[in-house]
């Protein structure tokens, strides 16, 4: 039922407000504030952050250094494998600890260790970007980004339910469809949000049903549409403005929480120097690098000189931006492109990783083939104690996602690598077209 839901994540919402979300808008906000456009504040404080953490900085905060030849680099296998060596001891500031369990889109799980202070953290850069978007406390929000939080087929036709405490519309990111997304928009019309929380390809697809009839979201109070996990391409940044009349805030993390980015009012990105120490690693593609991050938050388990796996374009030596801040620009965000599945029912369907989190004891990585006709197969690459009971958990949560679909688990010695020695986390097979941009036509 709509209410029990709603009861769920509204617990949940005071829980995270009472140990993390207020401490971090009241106690870490002000000082992340006064970094923003003082380069001898923002120095000071990244320089005290990393003595107080223990970790080595490559250079001036203003800027993102070329990291040094022959720098030590760690790993998400290194992680996996050896993640003792990484822990602190406990100490104070780092006594109480939870773990992030994350696959993000190599398809591969791994566990973090993080302090309780770095979920404070945490929360003190996001409330500052929300801040960038217009968004104050208590004012609405809502949420499209892969929760459950509604039935497989709900009989009253809502695909949302309340969050009360944090104030916001929790809706499915597993039921869009041409049939469906009338009723999304009519939701966020009536609920009138400050900012919508997205992936890019949900928020994509409510813009190609708006655009497609000539629409515009009729919304009065919306201040933008804050997107995170996928990579915003252009045109769909294009499409999302023109259908909902608000700037695109793009934001950048990753679950191990070494380096961040975030889009200002100029709608320019800015990469967060005092959340985490930032370095570039060349890569093949001129112009383009890969982010190596310290992370400056996290004193259970820092990580130094990590290869975040994701690419960006910087921009120009001396570049600066009209909103004033002085954290160094980036001019893209290459990284993390996902396949949107559109199944035989129209349900558009991305951001499929979240199915492996949470096995990374068994699981070494995972891959999701989609066959067409709603046939998916989920290759594993598993330790020997992975058995049937696992690919069945594998199976009933992929299942919870995408309901209504066949799922099968295939157990392989390897999956294939291309040329850069990764592999596609989503791939199509024997028919079944991804739809990377989602373009929704009338009947």
């Amino acid at each position: 039922m709509t209410w029990t839901r709603s009861l769920k994540f509204s617990l949940r919402s005071l829980g995270r407000e009472l140990v993390r979300n207020i401490w971090g808008r009241v106690f870490v906000y002000p000082a992340l504030a006064r970094n923003e456009r003082s380069p001898e504040t923002l120095a000071r404080y990244v320089a005290a952050r990393a003595e107080t953490v223990g970790v080595p900085l490559d250079g001036d905060p203003l800027a993102i250094p070329r990291l040094a030849p022959g720098t030590p680099l760690l790993t998400k296998q290194d992680v996996r494998q050896h993640p003792e060596r990484l822990l602190r001891p406990r100490r104070f500031g780092s006594l109480v600890r939870s773990t992030i369990k994350t696959s993000g889109t190599s398809g591969t799980p791994l566990t973090i260790v993080q302090s309780l202070g770095n979920m404070v953290r945490e929360e003190g850069f996001v409330y500052r970007q929300l801040r960038w978007i217009g968004w104050r406390p208590m004012q609405r929000r809502a949420w499209i980004r892969g929760d459950i939080v509604c039935a497989d087929k709900p009989r009253n036709g809502r695909y949302w339910c309340r969050d009360w405490v944090g104030n916001m519309l929790l809706m499915s990111s597993y039921h869009l469809s041409d049939a469906t997304i009338g009723a999304y928009v009519e939701a966020l019309e009536a609920f009138e949000p400050v900012v919508i929380h997205a992936y890019p390809s949900s928020i994509a697809a409510l813009a190609a049903w708006l655009n497609a009839r000539g629409r515009r979201y009729a919304g009065r109070k919306l201040r933008g549409v804050m997107t995170s996990s996928e990579t915003m391409e252009p045109e769909v940044r294009a499409a999302v403005e023109q259908a909902f009349g608000v700037r695109v805030f793009d934001w950048y993390g990753q679950s191990e929480r070494v380096t961040a980015i975030g889009t200002c009012e100029q709608g320019r990105y800015h990469l967060l120097s005092d959340y985490g120490g930032a370095a570039l690693l060349e890569t093949e593609q001129a112009g383009q690098f890969e982010l190596v991050g310290t992370g400056l938050n996290n004193a259970a388990m820092p990580l130094v000189h990590y290869r975040t796996g994701d690419t960006i374009v910087p921009a120009g030596d001396g570049a600066s931006c009209p909103c004033g801040r002085v954290f160094p620009l980036v001019d893209a965000i290459v990284g993390r492109q996902e396949k949107v599945i559109e199944l035989p029912d129209g349900r558009l369907i991305g951001r499929l990783d979240r199915v492996f989190q949470g096995h990374d004891r068994r699981l070494v990585e995972g891959q999701v083939a989609y066959r067409g006709h709603g046939r998916f197969l989920l290759r594993v690459v598993a330790l020997d104690a992975w058995n049937a009971a696992d690919s069945q958990a594998l199976i009933d949560k992929f299942l919870l996602r995408v309901p209504g679909v066949e799922v099968a688990v295939e157990k392989v010695a390897a999956i294939p690598r291309g040329r850069n020695g990764k592999f596609a986390f989503v791939i199509i097979e024997e028919g079944g077209e991804p739809c990377a941009r989602p373009e929704i036509h009338d009947v």
